[in-house]
């Protein structure tokens, strides 16, 4: 059995799943995976990924393992999703992007029932955590990545989740603030759901 599949972590249906390991959380990361559907990588606590019966969470690190200080001790182990940020940091991430570009979103591109997930696991996260769902607690990769200097689409750059849909436009800076908008927005929504 290969080491990203589902039937190696805990994993539910979209609508059973619920957070439920107490502890303090402050922020919360989205990002995409940039890699297929189903395949599910511990570098983030819950995927969101596509089975043959629907979208699934899969909790794929311990919770417990960021809630601290992971600087003091960085040789523990613990979800490094965000660089930088991963004290007190929850990272949710859609399976997806595997091979894209800004401007072609290639064989597995992020879908509206991906988004919705997504957004869905991050406003169950924050209510539980009592994460405010703003732009200094929850935020994308990307939105991470222009405030902390390395937003782009090269290999040591990141724009995840800068883009919803693929354009031929430079990418730029903006487009990282307007998403991360429009995801808090959706989780907003998904709170009054």
């Amino acid at each position: 059995m290969r080491a990203n599949q589902i039937e190696r972590y805990r994993h539910w249906s979209l609508a059973d799943w619920r957070p439920d390991v107490p502890g303090r959380i402050d922020y919360i990361y989205t990002h995409w995976s940039a890699g297929d559907y189903a395949s599910v990588f511990p570098a983030y606590h819950f995927c969101i990924a596509t089975t043959p019966s629907g979208l699934v969470v899969v909790n794929t690190h311990d919770v417990r393992e960021n809630m601290r200080a992971v600087h003091e001790d960085p040789e523990r182990p613990y979800a490094q999703h965000t660089r930088g940020r991963n004290s007190y940091a929850l990272g949710i991430s859609i399976m997806a992007m595997e091979g894209a570009t800004p401007a072609n979103f290639g064989a597995y591109p992020l879908t509206e029932a991906l988004i919705d997930g997504l957004c869905l696991v991050g406003a169950r996260l924050a209510a539980f955590y009592n994460v405010p769902i703003d732009a200094d607690r929850v935020m994308s990769h990307a939105e991470a990545a222009v405030r902390d200097g390395y937003f782009g689409a090269s290999d040591e750059q990141r724009w995840d989740i800068a883009r919803l849909v693929p354009s031929d436009s430079p990418l730029v800076e903006r487009e990282a603030t307007d998403v991360g908008e429009a995801l808090r927005s959706r989780m907003r929504a998904a709170l009054d759901a």
